[in-house]
């Protein structure tokens, strides 16, 4: 006699297990996401400090390769400085007569877009080695022997809106050779020794 094979049971999720399943994958959901998050953030801050580490390397060893002045500046457009870092940043050959702009002739080196409106890079630099606040610098020129007018050394810091605890900075040694900065007690240091601070974005 052949079997009947409408009298075989399937078995499949009842409505109780699949809200379950549901309820489960929403819990680890909220617990992944937050950590996604930070992880996405950490990848982009890593990213835009090893940009502009190079940016910089790059610029000092031109300078001193050619014998002549190059300068990282901010980026207002492709071929011109602004005052915006976070807006990106050009490399260039700075031989010209107006130090930290692109004059006619000078070769840009390196074009670095900018980052998302979340983050932020600011700097602080001094220029003579005195008391004098460190402020704001639209551009940092390296001569031939790799030193900088930023005499008093200074700092790239790189953040987000996450605030202090997860920024990056890039010091600036007397010699002008960029440095990552390092952490002290939960304190990200700069090159004058204190915080190296993210202010509030631009």
């Amino acid at each position: 006699m052949p079997r009947n094979h409408f009298n075989h049971k399937y078995q499949g999720f009842t409505l109780v297990e699949l809200l379950v399943a549901i309820v489960v994958a929403a819990v680890l959901m909220s617990v992944a996401a937050p950590n996604f998050r930070d992880a996405m953030l950490d990848s982009r801050q890593s990213s835009k400090t090893n940009e502009l580490m190079g940016a910089l390397r790059l610029a000092r060893s031109e300078a001193i390769k050619r014998s002549t002045r190059t300068a990282v500046c901010a980026r207002q457009t492709n071929t011109s400085c602004g005052t915006d870092w976070s807006n990106g940043f050009l490399t260039f050959v700075d031989n010209g007569p107006t130090a930290g702009a692109i004059d006619e002739d000078e070769q840009i080196l390196r074009v670095a877009k900018p980052i998302d409106g979340s983050s932020w890079i600011l700097n602080r630099a001094r220029l003579v080695n005195t008391s004098e606040a460190p402020l704001q610098r639209r551009f940092i020129r390296f001569g031939p022997r790799g030193t900088t007018p930023w005499r008093g050394s200074g700092y790239f810091a790189i953040c987000d809106t996450r605030g202090q605890a997860t920024a990056r900075a890039i010091n600036i040694s007397l010699s002008g050779d960029p440095r990552r900065a390092r952490s002290f007690n939960g304190t990200l240091l700069s090159s004058f020794g204190g915080l190296a601070s993210c202010g509030s974005a631009p």
